[in-house]
């Protein structure tokens, strides 16, 4: 008999095969019911840097083109991460903002 089990059990960390598939089979088992698409993360950092990652490749291919990339920030405690990313590539000399539009959407309840 095994003891002292109580210091292994973890109620915070999800397993990884209910958020990352292996097999398509696997991912359409656990998304069949979804009507948007949706990506979970292990973490909050690895997250906001595949939407950073996703912002990055749209901004540099508007670049290209030589076209505006026209974004709509959000505001709020749940987007810092995501924002913080993109400034350590902007401050790396990685990500250039000089196409970018912003609209900030912020709600301003009741108006």
């Amino acid at each position: 008999m095994r003891l002292n089990l109580s210091s292994q059990i973890v109620l915070n960390k999800v397993p990884v095969e209910f958020y990352k598939p292996k097999t398509t089979v696997e991912y359409s088992e656990i998304s069949r019911m979804e009507k948007i698409h949706t990506d979970i993360f292990a973490s909050m950092a690895e997250g906001a840097s595949h939407v950073a990652d996703k912002i990055e490749a749209g901004i540099k291919a508007a670049q290209q083109e030589g076209k505006f990339y026209v974004m709509a920030l959000g505001s709020g405690s749940s987007l810092y991460s995501v924002y913080d990313e993109l400034v350590r590539r902007y401050n790396e000399k990685t990500l250039s903002f000089r196409n970018v539009v912003v609209f900030n959407a912020y709600e301003y309840y009741p108006l």
